[in-house]
């Protein structure tokens, strides 16, 4: 079956090991960000600096005095490797491309919308103040996150497990 839109399946190592090495450091970091290693920081030009007034006068602790800010990217590296290594799993070809694996791969999109829709949901009722920020970052991710494990999960756990059962009833 001829796929539009997907990534070629040579991709796919490359997009498990950029997840790797994207997600760990990124769940450490979210856990314990005192004690993380990694250090990019970045002195960038930050036009927002003003006296003490305005939208960004909370953020004048960060701002030197020849105007300019210094950033830690590390953090956002990590989350745009994280997108990425998701994108490529999900979206590279599967050495066999037929009808079922493209129903597998929609039915798993579903799901992704309908979980993240969910879980924002609930956030939303029950999460509040500067809180709500971090869930909003987490919220970034888990589209992506659920449409990979649901996919993956129904193309190689689901039937080995289904396997089993049947097996046992026999």
């Amino acid at each position: 079956m001829k796929t539009k839109n997907l990534l070629p399946h040579a991709w796919k190592p490359f997009g498990w090991v950029l997840l790797c090495i994207s997600i760990l450091p990124g769940v450490w970091m979210l856990i314990d960000d005192s004690s993380f290693p990694l250090s990019l920081a970045v002195q960038v030009p930050w036009p927002f600096a003003t006296e003490g007034s305005g939208p960004f006068a909370n953020i004048d602790l960060l701002v030197h005095k020849d105007g300019t800010i210094t950033l830690q990217l590390v953090d956002e590296l990590l989350a745009l490797g994280t997108i990425a290594g998701l994108m490529i799993v999900g979206f590279s070809r599967l050495k066999v491309e037929d009808e079922r694996i493209a129903q597998l791969r929609l039915e798993s999109l579903q799901w992704a919308i309908y979980g993240n829709t969910l879980v924002l949901v609930l956030c939303i009722l029950f999460v509040h103040g500067l809180a709500f920020i971090n869930v909003m970052v987490y919220n970034m991710f888990t589209p992506l996150l659920i449409f990979v494990l649901r996919f993956h999960w129904l193309l190689s756990i689901a039937p080995a497990l289904e396997a089993r059962r049947e097996r046992r009833l026999a």
